[in-house]
This record gives structure tokens, C-alpha cells and sequence, in this order.
């Protein structure tokens, strides 16, 4: 060490070596400890380095930070022309990362093996997951409390109406196309494949219905306790395919329709009221 006016001072050896990692560990934290409180010594190792490998190194800590590795739909959904902001928003939503993905795929991969092992008379667990797998998922990236970029959502150009419907069609884009192909191994009918749809796209707009009264996670519940009853229930004395049938199709249809027509009053409502929902 060197002996400054100003007090002691790393000499650009001791620097050129600690930068080369060529100090030993006792010495080296020692250097790295009086570099962080001494700002003559912090300007001559920013001298020492090289500006390349400087511009380099904070290019990378950029795009750790500032571009985190996104999950791997919106990646795709990237190169297929989805805006950069739109996707970083996204990719905040639980239910859009790989672990909930991959979560809800075993679940409705054990759900469809129990229906096949049964024959079909046991498509209950099917017939109970299937639809409320885009509901839980679109609950899990809606509520603001639990968003990890409220404050980013707050200040940027987005409504929460368009987040909302971004996020519920990123949702039910990446889990219905899956679900789908597992309904095709369900043993029965072939429109059972598809019929599931019916209250899978009639709960979802309930569930956002009920949140803009009571939040997503107690409308989430909700919805799941008065689907799980009607499966349940059905599981009594009724077909298998009944809670998917055509009556009941239609039901689900007025569902629907009614809870759509509260979103557009209340997002009229609020829009007059100057909240940005």
C-alpha cells in the first residue's frame, strides 16, 4: 500500500493483481474491502480495466436484470410478433411460468389416466379439472395485491382491463391447446374431447366478474366450490357426461353471456368514473 495525503492507497501493482485474481484470499478481501470505501482507489481500477471488457461485463448485468429469462410460451409468443412490453408483463403472471404449466399438465395427465382406467365410467376427476384449470390459472395472474410489477403495471401504458384480457388470453392460450389433446384420450364419445370447453369458457368470465366485487382469490374459490359441487354431485345416480351435456351446455352459455354483460357495465362504470382498472 502506498501513503496518500489523504491517507492509504492501493499501488497500481497491487491493483493490476487483484484485479488478475492473483491475490491470495486474505489479501484479495482485504483489497476488495478498502477499494469499496476508498474512491481514489475505485477511479484507479476503473483505469486498470479494460473498457471492452467494462462495457461488456455491465451489457450482461443489464440483461440478467433488465431481460430475465422468459418462460418458454412467451418466448415463442416473442418470435411470432407479440410487442416486448406486452411480454414482459406476462411474464409477472405465476400461472405463465413453466412450473405452473407444468403443474396443471400432470395434473389433468393423472385426471385423463384415471378416466381411461375406469372405462369411462369415471371421468369425474377429468370432467372437475379440466375447467377449472384455466380458471385457477387466470385467478393466479389477475389479482394485483399478489403482482410482483404493480408499480411497473401502474405506470405503464396499459390499462388494467387490457392487462386483465391479456393475461386471460395468454392463459387460456397456453393451457387449452393441451388440455384438449388429453380430452381426445378420454374413453367415450368423441365430443366429449371437446365438451369440457362449454364450462371451462363460462367459468372464466365469472371469475373475472366476481373479482371486480370480491377479488380473485375469493372469486376463485368460489368458482371452484360450485363447480366441484355440480361434479360431485352428478357423480351421484347421473351419467358420467352429465355435467357436460347439451343442457347443460346451454346453461353454461347464458353463464357466460351474463357475466361478460357485468364486465362491460362495470368497465363502462369505471371508465365514466376516470379508474383505470
Amino acid at each position: 500500500m502506498a501513503t496518500g495525503t489523504q491517507g492509504w492507497h492501493a499501488d497500481p501493482a497491487l491493483l493490476s493483481s487483484y484485479l488478475a485474481g492473483g491475490l491470495d484470499a486474505v489479501t484479495g478481501a482485504s483489497v476488495e474491502q478498502h477499494v469499496s470505501r476508498c474512491e481514489t482507489c475505485r477511479a484507479a481500477v476503473g483505469r486498470l480495466i479494460e473498457p471492452v471488457l467494462l462495457e461488456r461485463t455491465w451489457a450482461g448485468i443489464r440483461a440478467a436484470v433488465e431481460r430475465p429469462v422468459l418462460p418458454y410460451p412467451l418466448r415463442l409468443a416473442r418470435r411470432w410478433g407479440l410487442p416486448e412490453p406486452t411480454v414482459v408483463l406476462l411474464a409477472s403472471a405465476a400461472s405463465l411460468r413453466s412450473a405452473w404449466l407444468v403443474g396443471a399438465f400432470l395434473s389433468l395427465s393423472f385426471a385423463t389416466l384415471a378416466a381411461y382406467a375406469s372405462g369411462g365410467t369415471a371421468l369425474a376427476p377429468f370432467l372437475l379439472a379440466a375447467p377449472l384449470v384455466p380458471v385457477l390459472g387466470v385467478a393466479a395472474a389477475y389479482g394485483p395485491r399478489q403482482d410482483p410489477l404493480e408499480a411497473l403495471i401502474a405506470t405503464a401504458p396499459y390499462g388494467r382491463t387490457r392487462l386483465i384480457l391479456l393475461r386471460t388470453i395468454a392463459v387460456l392460450v397456453s393451457v387449452l391447446p393441451g388440455t384438449a389433446l388429453l380430452g381426445l384420450a378420454l374413453p367415450g364419445p368423441l365430443w366429449l374431447a371437446a365438451a369440457w370447453l362449454g364450462p371451462a369458457l363460462a367459468l372464466v368470465p365469472v371469475l373475472l366478474a366476481l373479482a371486480g366485487f370480491v377479488g380473485p382469490r375469493t372469486a376463485a374459490t368460489i368458482v371452484s366450490l360450485a363447480w366441484s359441487g355440480v361434479v360431485l354431485a352428478s357423480a351421484r345416480g347421473l351419467a358420467p357426461t352429465w355435467p357436460v351435456e347439451a343442457a347443460q351446455q346451454a346453461v353454461y352459455l347464458v353463464l357466460a353471456v351474463a357475466a361478460c354483460a357485468v364486465i362491460a357495465a362495470r368497465t363502462g362504470s369505471d371508465r365514466r368514473l376516470g379508474v383505470a382498472l
